[in-house]
């Protein structure tokens, strides 16, 4: 097995399993593990033969991830795909065609953020409820000055219109 199957392995065993951003960071983790050992001069057999089956390393990540199980999560699919053939190593263009590599045009990682916990749509309420509250407190405020002056911007206006109307 070549670091492309292996790689392709574990996508495919925890694609729909875990969240996206949990296969990308294992798919990075483990490609740069790789890559790493393969420039310390160590055959890339050796470190597949190490590290075994992607299947296994899938399965402990799935057991030690919260909330993780079948269908639980939509399938990862990476902006380029890592497609493993014989002495394929590298991250290359996907079915659609997109990038080439698990980093953006610029050469920047992506970051996802996983906001389908409950925790972050209680605390999402409760920002809302708090700039809510923050917006009224304001309105009353401008409310309450402005009520008492509001017959002096009345007989203002009128003088205004009175004068432009009537006066000279």
């Amino acid at each position: 097995m070549n670091r492309g199957e292996f790689l392709q392995g574990l996508q495919n065993a925890l694609s729909g399993k875990v969240p996206p951003v949990v296969v990308r960071d294992n798919l990075n983790y483990y490609n740069d593990y790789i890559r790493g050992e393969v420039q310390k001069g160590r055959d890339e057999r050796d470190v597949m033969e190490e590290l075994g089956d992607p299947r296994l390393i899938a399965r402990t990540i799935i057991d030690t991830t919260p909330d993780a199980g079948d269908g639980m999560y939509e399938e990862y699919r990476p902006f380029g795909s890592y497609v493993g053939g014989a002495g394929s190593t590298e991250w290359e263009k996907s079915e659609s065609g997109a990038g080439a590599s698990p980093e953006d045009v610029f050469g920047r990682q992506i970051h996802y953020f996983d906001l389908s916990k409950w925790y972050w749509k209680v605390l999402a309420v409760v920002i809302v409820i708090l700039v809510m509250t923050v917006v009224i407190t304001i309105v009353t405020g401008l409310l309450a000055f402005l009520i008492p002056l509001l017959p002096a911007i009345i007989v203002v206006c009128f003088i205004m219109w009175f004068i432009q109307r009537y006066g000279g």
